[in-house]
Order: C-alpha cells, then sequence, then structure tokens
C-alpha cells in the first residue's frame, strides 16, 4: 500500500513515539522510511553588529543536533530492521512547507501530535495542522501515550 513513509521528527517525546509507528508501518508495508526535519528560519537577532552571526551559528548548532538525531534514531531503527531503507532529510525552512515538499514522493506522512514548540505552536499554529491542510498525501498524526488514555 505505502513505497515510501515520510516522518517527521524533532527529538520530541512525541516525535520520536511518531517515528516508532511510521517504523511499524514501514516493516508491514516493505516501504522505505524517509525522517525528516526540519531547522526553522530564526529572525536575526541584532546585537552590535553580530546578528547574522548569531543566528547562522544558532542555525548551524540545530542543523548539528538534527544530523546527531538521525544517525542515532537510523541506528537504533536498523538494530531491528537491518534491510529497512531509511533515508535522512535534514532541511530549512517553515516546517510546514518543508515537509509539504518532502512528501512529492512519499505515500503518507507520520507526524507527532506535538514538537518542541508547544507555546510556539499555540500561538503560530500548529505544524501539524497546517500540514494536514497544505498536503494531499495522507496524513497520520500520532499522539502520545499520555494523551490517549482513557479511564
Amino acid at each position: 500500500m505505502f513505497n515510501e513513509i515520510l516522518v517527521a521528527i524533532d527529538g520530541s517525546e512525541s516525535s520520536i513515539y511518531a517515528l516508532e509507528y511510521a517504523v511499524k508501518m514501514a516493516t508491514q508495508n516493505k516501504a522505505k522510511l524517509r525522517i525528516l526535519s526540519v531547522v526553522e528560519d530564526l529572525p536575526t537577532i541584532y546585537t552590535a553588529g553580530a546578528g547574522t552571526v548569531v543566528r547562522d551559528k544558532l542555525q548551524e548548532s540545530i542543523k548539528e543536533k538534527y544530523q546527531k538525531l538521525h544517525q542515532e534514531q537510523i541506528e537504533r531503527v536498523k538494530e531491528d530492521h537491518p534491510k529497512m531503507e531509511i533515508i535522512s532529510d535534514i532541511r530549512e525552512g517553515k516546517p510546514s512547507h518543508q515537509i509539504k515538499n518532502a512528501s512529492a514522493t512519499s505515500d503518507l506522512i507520520v507526524i507527532g501530535h506535538r514538537g518542541q514548540g508547544a507555546v510556539l505552536s499555540w500561538v503560530l499554529g500548529s505544524v501539524a495542522r497546517e500540514v494536514t491542510e497544505q498536503c494531499t498525501v495522507p496524513v497520520l498524526i500520532v499522539k502520545d501515550l499520555d494523551h490517549c488514555n482513557i479511564s
């Protein structure tokens, strides 16, 4: 049913849970797994003429964090699924736009309910919501177990 599954991760607990779900689905469908992280464009902070330098260093630091995260998660997945084809994809820009762009070859997008920016998403709008509104590819939003407990 699925040939390529795209999962967006940012290191949050919710995104890692979404990754686990995407791995299960990729295994069941013998599909490729594309792991995507997006380094958001940061505003320039002006500090005595070093504004763009500070922003550039911070964005590079975030990119390095995502590279390490991808490496760790790919190694973890490969332990149990050594034959799974996994694509590491790190982009820069607005997360919802980059997820949409990256989904061009995907049959399914898997995304966590909440990322690291819970307060910002409340103010600016949820990435998961924007992705469901912008993409024509099916989107699976995976909630944390804490959000799904029914007594």
